[in-house]
């Protein structure tokens, strides 16, 4: 039968080695529990990732800060492809597989029931090409076909039902991204108004799949009814042809071979799809349908980027105003991948493959921001960056897809195939902020000015997101925040977070989720730090 490997290795492959576009996302836990805000209201060691210039927007009893380390990770399933994927191995494959099958103590299946009915006409062909042949045994002989015919005919509202389940539920799963990002990072910063300058470095792992269902596979599945049913049609009518013909005794000879020529070609019935694939050959299921060699893909493009950046920022005085810019000029290294593989053989990954198609770039890039601090007691800040100014451009090779045979070993008699590879952009991000900051609460509302691109397969993003963070006697911070995706329809998230922060030692954790379905996205971070 048709392997689970088809969903159950594909799924679970692609639950671990999962993709997110690239987002202005930072994976801080302080900004992530307040929404993914930052810009205007990000402290000392996170302002490299947001906004370099508010290195210079520190009071000035702050001192240093290290922040190491930063771990986050951001799960998105965007067309809910998990709980789908779950559904269709847990409950729909195994329907089809009893429908095909059987169940045991209830069915023999629609292949063992084909194979029996095969059987009957065998026996009548033996009989029926003799050359006198017994009227008696040919009328019990074609009764016991027609007594098969019924088993075989029940089975096929049971097996209908259960392809469509099962074609449906492939429908809505093949193309859509299963989404994540991962992240990590640490920085050194030392605040000032005149010369503010930190270390940063942060990794993170971008990695975009899917699942392509074929056009062989779903024809393959959607032949099974229809082709039984033609098996059943021409048994039908041949059956018919021998009860009238046999009536009233033997026939004659041209009837008899009429008869002959007519069972005969029902015992060597074929039934062909349009794209060539055999289902039924000599009225029996072939191996390509009772054990499908099916040619569905997985597919991944992995980009991982290193970035190594030295900030800098000072406060300058434009007309009496007080604006602090910094930029962050900084080395990156991006690494690309590309792999593709039949689900049937995804178990495996094939190092030698996944290494083979690594492509290396290194390059130089920039950040720049200001920052605006304003209101009658300074408690208002703007913010305004851009990150990635020099932009770039970095491909990932082509793949070659290898057949499989039915045991999941490379198929000699099917070629390789190759699916193109393409390019990921690293192209400029904007984004705007302003924060209210006091001794004891901190508000900020952060806005994508531009729409960020996905790495390959996945939704466009532009977040718009506000947070808030309570600092009870400088030793707890509660902090809250939501964030949408203005780029798409139902992707708003909701964050929670805690910092502890005694002595100036800070730890930090954070949650995210979206409300409505917190299997769609979801999110969590943790950081420790030293601030001084």
């Amino acid at each position: 039968m048709t392997k689970r490997s088809l969903l159950a290795v594909a799924i679970a492959t692609l639950g671990i080695q999962s993709a997110q576009a690239a987002p202005f996302l930072p994976m801080d836990a302080r900004g992530l529990a307040m929404g993914n805000t930052g810009v205007a209201s990000a402290q000392r060691a996170h302002a490299p990732a947001y906004n370099p210039s508010l290195l210079s927007q520190a009071s000035e009893d702050d001192d240093f800060a290290l922040l190491f380390p930063q771990v986050g990770v951001n799960l998105a399933d965007e067309e809910e492809l998990i709980d789908e994927a779950e559904l269709i191995s847990d409950e729909i494959f195994p329907d089809f597989e009893a429908a095909i099958d059987g169940a045991m103590g209830v069915s023999e299946g629609l292949d063992q029931n084909l194979n029996d009915l095969a059987n009957a006409v065998d026996a009548l062909v033996l009989e029926l090409n003799q050359a006198a042949p017994d009227p008696a045994t040919v009328q019990s002989l074609n009764s016991a076909v027609r007594d098969q015919f019924t088993d075989v005919n029940s089975d096929l509202t049971i097996t209908g039902n259960a392809v469509n389940d099962l074609t449906d539920s492939l429908n809505r799963i093949s193309g859509n991204p299963l989404s994540a990002r991962l992240g990590v990072g640490g920085a050194l910063a030392i605040p000032s108004k005149t010369f503010a300058a930190a270390v940063s470095i942060s990794g993170s792992a971008n990695i975009s799949a899917k699942v392509n269902f074929s056009e062989r596979d779903l024809s393959l599945l959607d032949s099974y009814v229809p082709a039984a049913q033609a098996y059943l049609q021409q048994a039908d009518t041949t059956t018919e042809a021998i009860d009238a013909a046999f009536q009233s005794g033997a026939p004659d000879a041209t009837t008899l071979q009429n008869l002959q020529d007519q069972v005969n070609a029902l015992q060597g019935f074929d039934y062909v799809t349009d794209n060539g694939t055999t289902i039924i050959q000599d009225g029996q299921f072939t191996d390509d349908a009772s054990d499908a060699n099916l040619t569905s893909t997985a597919e991944v493009v992995a980009v991982a980027i290193v970035d190594l950046g030295v900030s800098f920022s000072r406060e300058f005085d434009f007309a009496g105003e007080k604006v602090a810019i910094g930029l962050t000029p900084k080395l990156q290294k991006i690494t690309t991948y590309h792999y593709a593989d039949e689900v049937d053989g995804f178990d495996e990954v094939d190092e030698d493959s996944l290494e083979d198609s690594k492509e290396e770039y290194s390059k130089v890039n920039l950040d720049i921001g200001a920052s605006y601090r304003f209101g009658s007691e300074g408690n208002w800040v703007a913010g305004l960056v851009g990150k990635n100014l020099l932009g770039g451009e970095f491909d990932y090779a082509d793949v070659v897809v290898t057949p499989k045979d039915s045991n999941g070993d490379p198929d000699p008699l099917q070629p390789a195939y190759s699916i193109d590879g393409g390019s990921v952009n690293l192209n400029p991000q904007f984004r705007a902020g302003i924060a209210y900051q006091s001794s004891w609460v901190n508000v900020a509302l952060d806005v994508d000015l531009t729409e960020n691109d996905p790495i390959a397969f996945e939704s466009a993003t532009q977040y718009a997101a506000i947070g808030a963070e309570f600092d009870l006697f400088s030793t707890l911070q509660l902090r809250a925040g939501y964030r949408t995706n203005m780029s798409t329809t139902n992707a708003d998230m909701v964050s929670v977070g805690l910092g502890l922060s005694p002595f100036g030692i800070h730890l930090d954790i954070a949650a995210m989720a979206n409300p409505s379905d917190p299997e769609k996205e979801a999110g969590v971070a943790l950081e420790t730090g030293f601030y001084f």
